[in-house]
């Protein structure tokens, strides 16, 4: 089951290194990607933006920022994943008397 967990972190850090290398390079993606994928990566980039963006900057531009966020975004996204799947585990219990 660990594995599955470690293979999920690792899919979700390059959709969100992706993401973030592709929303950054390519201002004339159609809105129909770029909004979904904007989404996203919004959780990570906000963590980038309080740990090591700062003022006037809207997203990661070097590499070790990309990967930042990515990183960010992802632990994010498992945090929330492990949250529903402990909330559907605890529904799908028996209950016993």
């Amino acid at each position: 089951m660990r594995w599955r967990w470690l293979a999920a972190g690792v899919v979700l850090v390059g959709a969100g290194a992706a993401a973030l290398a592709l929303l950054g390079s390519s201002p004339v993606l159609p809105s129909a990607f770029r909004n979904p994928m904007s989404r996203f990566v919004e959780p990570g980039v906000a963590v980038w933006w309080l740990v090591l963006g700062g003022p006037f900057r809207s997203a990661p531009a070097s590499a070790s920022g990309i990967a930042f966020a990515a990183a960010a975004n992802a632990a994010l996204w498992l945090g929330a994943l492990w949250l529903v799947a402990l909330v559907v585990r605890a529904i799908r219990k028996p209950r016993t008397r």
